[in-house]
């Protein structure tokens, strides 16, 4: 949308400027979305923090290159998310629109290093006989699968605002899952979180905007959906083969 402003100049001439509008996110929503940005950097350095963040601080073993890469793009993915999220509730969404050709660079980096890493740490877990190895690649894939959905359906609907805002938050979340997995709670407890974290957004719209949204309804049922897929995949044989074909 875009205003005009008129001004009287001598001589009888009028000067009319045009100024781009942006439109601030409701209180409400300002609060919501900046606090679930606050809320997921939280849970990425507090999972992480053992492992990779604070490692100095823990003495936890060497990490390769590969580990390093994946920390530095998954890193700038959730500075930019948080980004992204301060200049639409500041009204920025010209800028906001201008610069989301990164998210997709990112992406792309998140998925590919995502992928390798993955199987790197499957690799490594075997050679050193570390249990669950079909587990934590099954993990790795579906975390992705769902990551690249969520984030392609929320590229292709970008006009549609309420749908991308809800798809970009569920891509988050889904990339979130091994952070989740690191917290310091029980393991018991994991599962719980993961399902209160997706949850949110569902009683958010239920509570502000009195309807349910059934992309994030789609999107809740197929993050919590897949806690129970990944055991029963993980334990088939033919998942188990593939995993040990992979690591020779």
């Amino acid at each position: 949308m875009s205003d005009f402003y008129y001004f009287d100049l001598p001589g009888g001439v009028t000067l009319r400027i045009m100024s781009t509008r942006t439109s601030k996110l409701p209180a409400r929503e300002h609060l919501y979305y900046s606090g679930l940005a606050i809320a997921y950097v939280l849970i990425v350095f507090v999972g992480f923090a053992r492992t990779y963040y604070l490692k100095g601080f823990f003495g936890t073993p060497h990490l390769s290159w590969i580990f390093h890469l994946h920390g530095v793009v998954f890193t700038a993915w959730i500075l930019f998310f948080v980004f992204q999220t301060a200049l639409v509730a500041a009204g920025r969404t010209d800028v906001h629109r201008r610069i989301g050709w990164a998210g997709a660079v990112f992406a792309v980096g998140i998925v590919v290093f995502g992928g390798l890493l993955t199987v790197h740490a499957v690799r490594a877990g075997y050679f050193i006989g570390r249990p669950r190895m079909p587990l934590l690649l099954i993990n790795g894939v579906i975390d992705l699968l769902l990551f690249s959905l969520f984030f392609g359906l929320g590229l292709v609907l970008r006009r549609r605002k309420e749908i991308h805002r809800r798809l970009m938050v569920l891509a988050m979340l889904a990339v979130l899952i091994p952070a989740f997995a690191r917290l310091p709670i029980p393991p018991s407890m994991i599962g719980w979180a993961i399902f209160a974290a997706s949850f949110a957004g569902l009683t958010y719209d239920a509570l502000s905007t009195k309807r349910i949204y059934v992309t994030n309804l789609i999107g809740v049922l197929l993050i919590n959906m897949s806690s129970p897929l990944r055991f029963m995949i993980a334990d088939t044989r033919a998942w188990q083969k593939l995993t040990e074909w992979l690591v020779r």
